[in-house]
């Protein structure tokens, strides 16, 4: 199958011919723009394409074809994260999620459960940082009340330094409920 054309512009990626805009629309993929036909890539989304060839990118500019090590360099320009945002969204898309960019600086992805994509609204909330990476517990806090305040379940996305990722999930505790057991008593006794 023929890569779907996308063009590199000024202001991001975009797939500019409907049918194959909507392709990519229905597989959880991009976002349409306002007021027209238009899908736009978030940049973890075109690399991930470009790396399986599903997607070919043409930069407006020059006309050329921009291949993986290129794109990846252009966005890291602006993003320097872009690296550890794309192989967490590479390993949720290949465990067969449909993942959406986050909104605001406190949140890289929003995870659909799989098969509920265009039905339901996503279940989990990923953090991601680089392990060994200082990440203060307040901003962890945040995070957590942002997720749950929205009724999401929050995965923070650990990426070691050979690019493996864990996953953890965060929930709160309440530490001022005690819990009561029966006294145990000594087994020598």
């Amino acid at each position: 199958m023929e890569p779907i054309s996308a063009v590199y512009t000024a202001t991001g990626i975009v797939v500019p011919a409907w049918n194959e805009a909507n392709s990519l629309y229905q597989d959880g993929y991009g976002s349409l723009m306002r007021d027209s036909r238009v899908l736009s890539l978030q940049p973890f989304e075109a690399l991930y394409l470009v790396e399986r060839q599903k997607v070919s990118i043409i930069e407006e500019q020059t006309k050329e074809r921009l291949v993986f090590r290129e794109l990846l360099q252009k966005f890291s320009e602006d993003d320097p994260d872009i690296w550890t945002r794309y192989i967490v969204y590479r390993d949720l898309r290949t465990r067969g999620f449909v993942v959406k960019g986050g909104k605001g600086p406190s949140l890289d992805f929003l995870v659909y459960e799989r098969g509920s994509y265009g039905k339901k609204v996503p279940r989990y909330m990923i953090y991601t940082v680089w392990e060994g990476s200082k990440v203060p517990v307040e901003r962890l806090g945040k995070v957590l009340d942002e997720a749950t305040g929205s009724g999401k379940i929050l995965r923070l996305a650990v990426v070691d330094r050979r690019g493996e990722i864990v996953y953890y999930t965060l929930s709160n505790m309440d530490f001022e409920k005690k819990e009561t057991r029966a006294p145990q008593q000594d087994p020598r006794s």
